[in-house]
């Protein structure tokens, strides 16, 4: 009897690994298959983590954190050239790259000033729509804990086999046709950093 029951218990177990096995392979297979989607998901699951260390990290360390994937998975340039329009092509080199650093600075401390605080949301991909052979548009709902959604569409591209977000609506960060002309000299880091302070006790995400 003894011997049934181990024998028993081992094929339960291999069946239950087997399952386990073969639900991650088709998690990762879905991953592969849609890197654009991956990409949202990755910014997603930090956004997420710095809310969740909202009361132990200050603005400037949820800057830094979201500032290296950023850096990584947003091509800023695109964003910063998308958002200006024609008026791009009238700018020098250095306009256009004073501009891009600036937008850059400007969506990084966004994102650091609204995601201070978690109070049980999460996020969920509620769209993905092809927009070509090599873009996407990937929908993503950050609900709170009484269900109000907020939809953020992130626009992500393929280039040198690298997929990146090339566009997020609604926009974040400095924008308009007057923007490179508008933007303060000082950094959006420290412009948020202040309104941080002013902005205490005020709503959270």
């Amino acid at each position: 009897m003894g011997v049934y029951s181990d024998s028993l218990q081992q094929t339960l177990t291999c069946i239950v690994a087997s399952v386990v096995i073969v639900v991650c392979l088709g998690v990762w297979s879905a991953a592969a298959s849609e890197p654009a989607q991956a990409v949202v998901e990755r910014f997603d699951s930090l956004l997420l983590t710095t809310m969740k260390q909202g009361e132990q990290l200050s603005f400037d360390d949820r800057y830094d954190k979201l500032a290296q994937r950023i850096d990584q998975d947003f091509d800023i340039r695109r964003i910063a050239r998308h958002r200006l329009g024609d008026r791009w092509s009238q700018l020098s080199k250095d306009k256009r790259r004073g501009y891009t650093a600036r937008l850059r600075e400007s969506l990084i401390a966004r994102y650091a000033h609204t995601y201070n605080h978690y109070a049980g949301q999460r996020f969920d991909i509620c769209g993905l729509r092809s927009l070509g052979r090599d873009s996407r548009q990937v929908e993503v709902a950050l609900i709170d804990s009484h269900g109000m959604r907020r939809v953020t569409r992130y626009t992500v591209a393929r280039d040198a086999g690298e997929w990146r977000v090339v566009g997020v609506s609604p926009a974040t960060g400095f924008s308009g046709p007057e923007t490179a002309r508008l933007m303060p000299r000082d950094t959006p880091k420290a412009l948020f950093g202040g309104l941080e302070r002013r902005l205490e006790g005020g709503p959270r995400v």
